[in-house]
């Protein structure tokens, strides 16, 4: 059985960070900075680690207030904090828990979902009959959260969110956002995936 204990806190990831560094006698500093507007409802977070007068590493997070447990009470807190954790990521490319997430993204994937089951299916095209298949928890459509970040990541990256991405299931909004997580543009994932969504869509 998964248990949160079996992941490591940012906090511990960042004091270990920091105490390596300063033993190699570096001088590092950690700076956030809130992207987003104070009391928006969507909280961006930017996190830099600096040694001396060199900024080495970054991190991004977006958090949607009320989205969850914790981000009820505190998604600005919470924004900060996967800022920092995506900052040690992003410095430490050979460290053991580089592609190990944290206590803190596993809390997110633990929160329970309380809606009801979705009825809503999605077109099978590996079956030249193309027929509506009823799946589990990835079907329906994408959450506000998921929607979120896409238009975040877009805007990031310097491009219009498409409007179809208003309109993208749970499934697809994943792939969307497990591909720009592993560093992919946001650019490049609307180019491939706008095909796949059109043809997605039920005729009129």
């Amino acid at each position: 059985m998964m248990s949160l204990e079996n992941y490591e806190p940012v906090a511990v990831r960042l004091d270990r960070l920091l105490t390596n560094l300063r033993a190699l006698q570096l001088e590092p500093r950690v700076i956030t900075h809130m992207v987003s507007a104070p009391g928006a409802d969507v909280c961006v977070f930017r996190s830099e680690l600096w040694l001396g007068d060199t900024l080495y590493a970054t991190g991004w997070a977006e958090e949607v207030r009320g989205m969850g447990n914790v981000n009820r009470t505190s998604h600005v807190e919470n924004c900060e904090t996967s800022a920092i954790g995506r900052m040690c990521e992003a410095y430490a490319p050979t460290a053991d828990w580089r592609k190990r997430p944290s206590q803190e993204e596993m809390a997110k994937a633990f929160v329970p979902d309380n809606s009801p089951p979705s009825t809503t299916g999605y077109k099978d095209h590996s079956n030249p009959q193309t027929r509506t298949t009823v799946r589990g928890p990835m079907t329906g459509e994408a959450s506000e959260k998921q929607i979120g970040y896409i238009k975040g990541a877009c805007k990031r990256d310097g491009i219009p969110a498409p409007v179809w991405v208003a309109g993208l299931t749970k499934q697809q909004a994943s792939e969307w956002i497990e591909q720009h997580k592993n560093g992919i543009p946001a650019q490049r994932i609307c180019q491939n995936m706008e095909p796949k969504v059109q043809d997605a869509e039920e005729p009129f």
